[in-house]
């Protein structure tokens, strides 16, 4: 599933929610983050059963900080869910939930 999350966001096939907007903005998180965290992060967590859509959390390192990024996957389409800075008190190697 990561090809196919890096072959759309290639593609530049990525709409952002409003929440994901909203927190975005709050959090001060550009869309060219993102962009880079789906092309160069890893698959931390998979949410299968969501709907419509399945998705998936994905974790890269940009810079000197980490980010997490929640897409769903259609199917020509990346729909970003949220994104955040993981918190240091809630994960792992900014990886694996506490």
């Amino acid at each position: 599933m990561i090809e196919r999350i890096r072959e759309l966001a290639k593609k530049e096939a990525i709409e952002f929610t409003h929440h994901a907007r909203t927190q975005m903005y709050k959090r001060k998180i550009d869309s060219t983050e993102v962009k880079q965290c789906l092309l160069n992060g890893g698959i931390i967590e998979e949410y299968e059963d969501d709907k419509p859509y399945p998705s998936f959390l994905l974790c890269a390192k940009l810079d000197q900080k980490y980010l997490h990024a929640v897409c769903a996957v259609a199917e020509e389409q990346l729909f970003i869910i949220t994104t955040y800075y993981p918190d240091d008190n809630l994960w792992i190697a900014h990886k694996k939930r506490k």
